[in-house]
């Protein structure tokens, strides 16, 4: 059996990082948590197998979604990189896209729409609620 996928979903509001791991994890993916950026590059550092998608938010305390992609890119992360967030500047929006993040979404969004993001990001793994 194909290791599961390895989620990392960075996400200050206690709430959605639940549910995004409720939603997304499963046999097929494992989804570890992160509080901030700064929590996401240390799990990062210290994991055995690389995360194979970060889902952050971007606006949060301590270290940024922008900030925490900074980092991601200087250290060549082969994974892919998924933002979310309620409020994107059109300069943030250039940023992202200088650092070629592999895709923007809006919040709010529902389930169906972040499990197909996350299929599209990973292509040949299936990533559903039901388990």
């Amino acid at each position: 059996m194909k290791d599961p996928l390895r989620i990392l979903a960075v996400e200050d509001e206690k709430a959605l990082a639940q549910l995004l791991a409720v939603v997304l994890g499963g046999p097929a993916a494992k989804v570890t948590r992160a509080a901030d950026g700064w929590e996401a590059l240390m799990k990062i550092a210290v994991t055995p197998r690389p995360f194979d998608v970060v889902i952050t938010d971007h606006r949060m305390p301590r270290v940024s979604g922008l900030d925490l992609v900074r980092r991601l890119r200087k250290t060549n992360f082969a994974g892919k990189i998924l933002v979310l967030s309620a409020h994107l500047s059109d300069e943030d929006i250039r940023a992202y896209e200088e650092l070629k993040v592999d895709m923007m979404m809006s919040k709010p969004f529902n389930f169906d729409e972040i499990q197909s993001a996350v299929a599209v990001l990973t292509k040949d793994v299936s990533v559903s609620a039901a388990a």
